[in-house]
């Protein structure tokens, strides 16, 4: 009986009100993208979702179901706000659409996303369709580095370009799905995509010091280049962080494998002169073991 009451409470004029919320428009950018009023929260709202601002006014109250809106996000200062307005003004809103389904997904799997991606994002896609249209290519040196260092944003990039080709019809091709990865981890970790694209770059460079150094070639799809990558970029975010460790090994390390730790201090004053860091020699110890390692794997004498 009393379900029976609760769903009779819920059930209003013949449609369910579960989900729903009230707004007022303050702006209609285009069909698919409004400017509201959360009149429970009393916030303004950018509200993205098929047709919601078709044949609407400003200052229209409306009633939204969850179903209805495919993304929500709160605004931005008024300077970012100036610059979603124009970028929608000029974008097709399927694209709008689109990339709203991916920064869905992506935050779905990795959690919540700096709002500057629903910019960012949009404004790339946007970009590299017209690219892509006029048979221009693109090459990302990066692919593989990305791959290795954020397996779970290139994953999302994978997925975009399958939803891009299937929607719009137009292929991206894997080197975009790269760029995108890049996108989502920068909104992830709050820093400004050219910070990834200049730390990537580095950790490739550094990879380059330990192949000149020991005149060999350490395959991107081997799993010691993985190991490598992922230990360079924990060693960095420690030191931009200033997070010190101890490493018990470290005079045996300097004494055993000297010519590895030598390769590591050079490593090191390369990090140092880019990133204006301390690096350890704590830091160094751990390297020069991973370098060791590769000797190891490739028979070095």
């Amino acid at each position: 009986m009393f379900i029976h009451m609760v769903c009779a409470f819920l059930f209003l004029k013949g449609r369910w009100i579960v989900g729903e919320r009230k707004y007022k428009i303050n702006k209609i950018l285009n069909n698919n993208v409004i400017l509201a009023i959360d009149i429970e929260k009393k916030q303004e709202i950018v509200l993205v979702g098929k047709g919601i601002g078709f044949s609407k006014k400003i200052n229209e109250f409306i009633t939204l179901s969850d179903k209805e809106i495919e993304k929500s996000f709160l605004n931005f200062d008024e300077s970012t706000k100036k610059e979603y307005i124009n970028l929608i003004n000029e974008i097709d809103d399927r694209i709008i659409i689109i990339c709203e389904k991916i920064i869905k997904k992506a935050e779905e799997k990795l959690g919540k996303l700096n709002n500057h991606i629903h910019i960012a994002l949009t404004d790339h896609i946007s970009f590299a369709i017209e690219r892509a249209k006029s048979g221009m290519g693109l090459n990302n040196p990066f692919l593989y580095e990305i791959q290795a260092l954020y397996p779970k944003e290139f994953e999302i990039g994978l997925i975009a370009i399958d939803l891009i080709k299937s929607e719009l019809g137009v292929d991206l091709k894997e080197v975009e799905a790269g760029f995108i990865a890049l996108h989502i981890h920068s909104a992830r970790q709050n820093k400004n995509v050219g910070d990834t694209i200049k730390n990537t770059k580095l950790l490739l460079d550094l990879i380059k010091i330990i192949e000149t150094e020991l005149n060999i070639e350490i395959g991107t799809n081997e799993l010691t280049y993985t190991r490598l990558i992922n230990h360079l970029r924990t060693s960095l975010n420690r030191m931009e962080e200033n997070k010190n460790i101890k490493n018990p090994l470290l005079n045996i390390i300097k004494e055993q494998f000297a010519k590895s730790y030598q390769i590591a201090n050079k490593i090191g004053e390369h990090i140092a002169k880019v990133k204006s860091v301390e690096v350890s020699e704590d830091e160094l110890g751990y390297l020069a073991l991973h370098i060791e390692r590769i000797k190891e794997v490739k028979n070095f004498n």
